[in-house]
This record gives structure tokens, C-alpha cells and sequence, in this order.
């Protein structure tokens, strides 16, 4: 995986025709200002954010189901809140 990160950044840093402005190309253009941000950090920075964020997420939901599922009070508590809110036409403004 880190192989084919480095070959990918190492890829867009030879031929700029193939930057898309994601995350990656925002690092590549930091490394003009950050010492930290190098060839071989990149893809190790890269990894452990994919990695974190994909745990984090699996982690928070499957805590998330595992507390419902433990205290249907709270289900309930919930339940009627929200029928409450339906109810008095609340409107979620985001």
C-alpha cells in the first residue's frame, strides 16, 4: 500500500498534468513550505489517515448500535423527541 502511494505522489510530482487537487496535491504543493512534508513521509501520512479514518468511523458506529441496542430507553427517549419535533413541523436548517 505505502509502495503505491509513493509511486502515485512520485507520479504527480514528474508530470503536474496529472494533479487533481485533492488532498495529496495540497501536501505535494506544502512541501515547498513545511520541512516536514518529504517523499517518504507523504505516503506514511497518507496511509495512517485513510487507516484512521475508516477505524474511527466502524469503531464510533459499531459503539453507537452497541449503546441503542443496550438501553432501548434511550431508543425510546429518542423516538419521542423526534416525533415531538415532526409533530411542531421543525425544520432542520443545515
Amino acid at each position: 500500500m505505502l509502495r503505491l502511494l509513493k509511486d502515485t505522489l512520485m507520479e504527480r510530482l514528474n508530470d503536474p498534468s496529472k494533479r487533481r487537487g485533492d488532498f495529496l496535491d495540497q501536501a505535494i504543493d506544502d512541501m515547498k513550505t513545511k520541512k516536514f512534508l518529504t517523499v517518504d513521509f507523504i505516503p506514511q501520512l497518507m496511509f495512517g489517515i485513510l487507516f484512521a479514518s475508516f477505524e474511527s468511523m466502524s469503531t464510533t458506529l459499531t459503539l453507537t448500535f452497541k449503546f441503542l441496542t443496550e438501553n432501548p430507553r434511550v431508543v425510546e427517549e429518542l423516538r419521542v423527541r423526534i416525533h415531538t419535533l415532526i409533530a411542531s413541523n421543525f425544520k432542520l436548517s443545515i
